[in-house]
């Protein structure tokens, strides 16, 4: 008879394969003894069987050459090997319905899943399994949540900031961060940071280049601000309160809140924007002064210069009958933004936001409801409702929170030397200053086609 063998196991950490390999080699022994020629062999290391989000390619592969009869049966180590799920093996069983005389044996004892005796004893014994996977998924998830309430680390991989003991601060990369944060509220697109990072030879913690969506993932990441994750949450303790870390933060908590609400803002145009950045300096933000469409950049390549156009065919259904020199417009608005920046005082907030004391109230008021339902004091009709409304609120005064956050902090952070700084700026960099102080420069249709540029065609709406 032509069988198969299957080997499996849940967790190889070093990736050394030993575990399956053992498996492999009784389940041989045991073929050999039935007089079976084994033809094929299918091995899942490192793999669980319990969790049904994993998908198992070779068991799937197994069982499609058991219904094709590429394999006349298979031999496993023990039935915990084969399924934990209940569901699995009711498809192996089906298999075996089809095709009577297959075999099917473990190296612990037989099964026959041909005869109704043998599939009862492997439904009992699946579902002992499955109850052993869920009790031992229980104390896992119990133990990581109260060493995450403990702030407590966990995991052996290290993290872009901190050394190789994921505790001490990676100074360089700290710095980074740091810098990357004061960009990022500053209105520097995450694209931009991206390819500065890898122009200087930056890599990830795995050798990686830098791309956006890690990036991203890393900068709004509550453990830059010092906060100990769980489940890819901030932890709370048992009376509902975040909890910190056991290792020190890289940004203080203000300035990462600034930064993720920067960053979820939906107004920022990172994912519109082509991953190798912007060309022209004020692409989108020059303005056709008779349709009101934002204009992109055409370039004359014979003779090298380039133009802001509003153009017909695009999504936004430009007029496609105002163009504009685009080097005289950069110069004019370079000009302006520059002597606006450097003669205008901004003010910073020093007064702290006038919604949290609401906030604060909102979120006890939450955790006592709560506390009054865990104590049987109110019941769920009373509490759900009542805490649904509250959350709402709450979620409002937090984004209203996060705005003020941010602009506060960009206002912080804004140099004072602009001018100076202005050579040594990239694209986007100069965007980010011009979008700061600049809602929009309106282009006005020229007087007669063809003619010199005149400032006066150029209207700038200041914020």
């Amino acid at each position: 008879m032509r069988v198969a063998v299957y080997a499996r196991i849940s967790d190889d950490s070093e990736g050394r394969g030993l575990g399956v390999a053992r498996q492999e080699q009784d389940a041989k022994t045991i073929a050999d003894l039935r007089g079976w020629d084994v033809v094929q062999t299918y091995v899942d290391n490192d793999v669980s069987a319990f969790n049904t989000k994993v998908f198992r390619h070779e068991f799937e592969r197994m069982l499609d050459d058991l219904a094709a009869g590429t394999v006349d049966g298979c031999v496993v180590y023990d039935l915990d090997r084969f399924a934990r799920q209940p569901a699995d093996l009711e498809r192996a069983i089906k298999i075996f319905d089809g095709r009577p005389g297959m075999a099917f044996a473990t190296v612990q004892g037989d099964i026959d899943l041909s005869s109704p005796d043998g599939r009862t004893m492997a439904r009992v014994l699946v579902a002992f399994a499955n109850k052993s996977s869920m009790d031992t998924s229980r104390r896992a998830k119990r133990k990581h949540l109260e060493l995450a309430q403990q702030g407590a680390l966990v995991g052996t991989g290290r993290v872009f900031g901190y050394q190789d003991d994921r505790v001490t601060l990676k100074e360089d990369e700290a710095e980074l961060i740091r810098q990357a944060a004061k960009d990022i509220i500053s209105g520097v697109a995450l694209h931009a940071i991206a390819r500065r990072w890898n122009e200087q030879g930056i890599k990830t913690p795995y050798g990686n280049i830098w791309r956006q969506a890690p990036l991203r993932q890393m900068m709004i990441s509550p453990r830059l601000a010092g906060y100990r994750v769980h489940r890819k949450a901030i932890a709370l303790d048992a009376d509902g309160n975040p909890v910190m870390a056991q290792r020190p933060p890289i940004l203080d908590v203000e300035v990462w809140e600034a930064v993720c609400a920067t960053i979820r803002d939906r107004s920022r145009p990172d994912k519109h924007v082509h991953p190798g950045g912007r060309k022209r300096l004020l692409a989108g933000i020059v303005r056709c002064g008779r349709c009101g469409t934002p204009m992109t950049s055409d370039k004359d390549r014979r003779r090298n210069i380039h133009t802001y156009v509003c153009k017909s065919a695009t999504t936004n259904g430009g007029c496609g009958k105002v163009a504009v020199s685009g080097e005289r417009v950069d110069e004019l608005i370079t000009d302006l933004v520059l002597t606006y920046v450097s003669t205008r005082e901004v003010p910073i907030k020093t007064d702290d936001w006038l919604g949290e004391e609401e906030l604060a109230g909102t979120t006890a008021r939450i955790s006592d409801l709560m506390a009054a339902f865990a104590s049987g004091q109110l019941s769920k009709e009373v509490v759900f409702p009542s805490v649904q409304k509250l959350e709402d609120r709450a979620a409002v005064l937090q984004a209203e929170r996060s705005a003020w956050l941010r602009e506060r902090t960009a206002e912080a952070a804004r140099p004072t030397n602009i001018p100076e700084l202005w050579p040594g700026l990239d694209v986007d960099q100069r965007r980010a200053v011009i979008e700061s102080v600049l809602a929009a420069a309106v282009i006005k249709p020229a007087a007669v086609k063809g003619g010199r540029f005149s400032p006066d065609r150029v209207d700038v709406v200041w914020r």
